[in-house]
């Protein structure tokens, strides 16, 4: 998302409420801060769920879904879509979100392993409305290296993520970068404790933004997980609340 402080200053405060919201491209369902795990092959996960984001003058609310196919033993495909509402001071809109395409790869060690190291790559693709302030109408890439340990129940997610804006354009300035770490506390065979802290950090404008949240997933059984997180933000132009509620069907 590009953050277009000096030109259009409410585009810039989207754009860090739209990067706040835990869409699930960057996903232990609803995490930001991904795990290093693909999906198992020939399997198919849906993540679906709806968020919503508030600063001092906007709130978006967003229905998403997020198909992610196991392509290979080692690799996953997934498009992440949906539809937003933005409301913004004297302005409100909705639409479309924009569509990402992803793929992660596991780079080392194996599905059961205690330590495991993957890449991931996304492609966003300007479905949203620039007009209505509902996307930047441009093309962005990402390329997110994770690390993944465990010791028992307990599971830390490492990541280090480049994110090229705009790459139609190839300006330097205006791309980030994201550092995310992720725990994740099995209480039970149903409960789960989740919480994440990152922070994105402008390469040319100097600026950066930090967010924290927290929840919990419950296991309905085997195939089905449902979540809910809680966070908040620190930062110029950052939401005061971030929330998510959705599922993860796995089949």
């Amino acid at each position: 998302m590009k953050l277009e402080e000096k030109i259009f200053p409410p585009r810039l405060a989207f754009g860090l409420l739209a990067c706040a919201l835990p869409f699930s491209t960057f996903a232990v369902d609803p995490l930001i801060t991904d795990d290093a795990d693909p999906v198992a092959f020939g399997q198919l996960q849906l993540n679906t769920g709806a968020q919503f984001s508030r600063t001092a003058s906007e709130k978006l609310s967003e229905y998403s879904a997020d198909p992610v196919f196991g392509i290979a033993p080692r690799g996953e495909f997934g498009v992440t879509f949906g539809y937003q509402w933005r409301n913004g001071v004297g302005e409100n809109a909705d639409g479309v979100t924009d569509v990402t395409i992803e793929t992660k790869w596991r780079l080392l060690g194996k599905a059961d392993d205690d330590f495991k190291l993957s890449a991931r790559a996304d492609l966003k693709l300007p479905t949203a409305s620039d007009q209505n302030l509902l996307g930047t109408g441009e093309p962005d890439a990402d390329l997110v290296l994770i690390a993944t340990r465990t010791w028992g129940k307990t599971s830390l997610d490492w990541n280090l993520a480049y994110d090229a804006i705009d790459i139609s354009r190839g300006d330097l300035r205006d791309d980030r970068w994201f550092l995310g770490q992720a725990v994740r506390q099995q209480l039970d065979e149903h409960w789960t404790l989740i919480g994440e802290t990152y922070a994105t950090f402008s390469q040319g404008h100097g600026d950066a933004n930090f967010n924290f949240d927290g929840g919990v997933q419950f296991n309905l059984n085997a195939n089905l997980t449902l979540s809910a997180l809680i966070g908040s933000a620190v930062g110029r132009n950052t939401p005061d609340l971030t929330s998510y509620l959705g599922l993860s069907w796995t089949f």
